[in-house]
């Protein structure tokens, strides 16, 4: 070993096979690998192009001194000592998505189009969903396990979309409701983890060989249900957090090759956080064969609508927890006078944020105090600090034009109806 100084104490953590592992793999610049446990893990968030305005854009990247990611547009880097955007009431708003830098990459290959059915099958908690729902016709955002899909959910509602299914269901349960019915498929397998060494001690110790030899199992049956549902010409890219070559370069070779012609690894690339400003990570494209035509129709005919592929998940027995922008409800008073309750999601969908009724908050600490919970008495704030377009009621609340949630106008207090769960502590 030279001279170069490294984190003892994450070092020592490290499990002592994966020390061997990584210096037959790397040999030249495993010190360099070594080396990179001594730099802080790079943080990135990714802008929502369906909220996001370009002044906001301009104004963030200046303000909080973002940097590109190379491989993903609307990616960038952040330096968490400097800002941390996750406090920021623009993120509430859905404006962007906190997302590692490395794994924005693999949703960029997948070359999706606005025509495109695509389906990110590991999808929570939603990173790459929010990559694919920004340029897919239609997506289906899956995640087997329940608690997980929820929050998935959540940040699917909270950036606004109204092209996304969130759905919880097994691989194998999806290709026999989906034959061959996507143009895209993501599938950000579940993977042993190594490449979150540096940024998550709970990956270390959770690493085990039994563990990598389950993953690759595990791996195996999922790659089998996607290929049934990914469509003739069609593109599916393989991505994971882990280095061991068994998990991604060779779990791609083997695939290829049991399915023969029908496949073609078409690339693959190994990210290391010596070689790039990001974590550890891999992606590979494989495309199948056949004719791939845009706007061709899906499954023998089957070119669905969101509502109606929701309604059909259903009768086969997938569990839908969200099919575009949930409605609201038709509420009935004493008096029998009928009155439509708007939903949070209706709320916070992506488009013209000028509808009315509506107050929008001008300063980030009114902006906060809503986001707690908190009832705001607008005789007690500086007009100047928001721009009310209501005489009373039902309202959405906006931050700097972006949607918070909703809120009731009575007698001068704006009354606060942000969902509990939402509301920062």
């Amino acid at each position: 070993m030279s001279d170069k100084t490294f984190d003892g104490e994450k070092i020592k953590k490290l499990p002592e096979p994966f020390f061997e592992a990584m210096k037959g793999l790397l040999e030249d610049s495993y010190e360099d690998f070594l080396l990179s446990f001594n730099e802080k893990p790079r943080k990135g968030l990714l802008f929502n192009s369906k909220k996001a305005r370009k002044e906001t854009i301009e104004k963030l990247k200046a303000q909080w001194k973002l940097e590109p990611v190379e491989w993903c547009e609307g990616g960038y880097r952040y330096d968490e000592d400097f800002i941390r955007p996750g406090k920021s009431p623009y993120h509430d708003a859905g404006v962007f998505y906190m997302q590692e830098p490395s794994a924005m990459i693999s949703a960029a290959k997948a070359d999706i189009r606005d025509t495109d059915a695509v389906l990110d099958l590991c999808a929570a908690p939603g990173g790459k969903s929010a990559q694919a729902a920004q340029k897919a016709g239609l997506l289906i955002s899956n995640e087997i396990i329940e608690k997980r899909a929820r929050v998935l959910s959540s940040n699917i509602e909270r950036l606004g979309f109204s092209n996304v299914i969130v759905c919880s269901a097994a691989p194998s349960e999806l290709s026999r409701v989906f034959p061959g019915f996507f143009d895209r498929i993501i599938v950000d397998a579940p993977c042993s983890g190594e490449g979150m060494f540096r940024k998550d001690d709970r990956a270390i110790e959770e690493w085990s060989l039994q563990n990598v030899e389950r993953c690759i199992e595990r791996q195996r049956e999922i790659l089998e249900a996607a290929l049934l549902m990914l469509k003739p010409g069609g593109k599916m890219v393989y991505s994971t957090c882990t280095f061991e070559p068994y998990e991604n370069k060779w779990q791609l070779r083997r695939f290829c090759d049991i399915h023969g012609d029908e496949l073609e690894l078409k690339e693959f690339r190994q990210l290391y956080p010596h070689e790039i400003e990001g974590e550890g990570h891999f992606y590979g494209v494989i495309e199948k064969s056949g004719d791939a035509k845009d706007g061709q129709e899906n499954s023998g005919g089957l070119r669905m609508s969101l509502e109606e592929t929701a309604d059909m998940m259903r009768r086969n027995g997938i569990h839908v927890l969200r099919a575009g922008i949930e409605k609201g409800i038709i509420k009935k008073d004493r008096k029998g006078n009928v009155r439509y309750e708007a939903s949070h999601a209706e709320a916070m969908k992506a488009g013209d944020p000028a509808v009315k009724p509506y107050i929008d908050l001008k300063t980030e600490d009114l902006a906060r105090r809503y986001l707690t919970g908190e009832s705001l008495r607008l005789q007690s704030i500086s007009e100047e600090s928001y721009e009310l377009c209501s005489e009373g009621g039902e309202l959405r609340v906006l931050y700097d034009g972006y949607p918070l949630g909703l809120g009731k106008l009575s007698q001068g207090t704006l009354k606060n109806k942000l969902p509990k769960g939402l509301r920062r502590v």
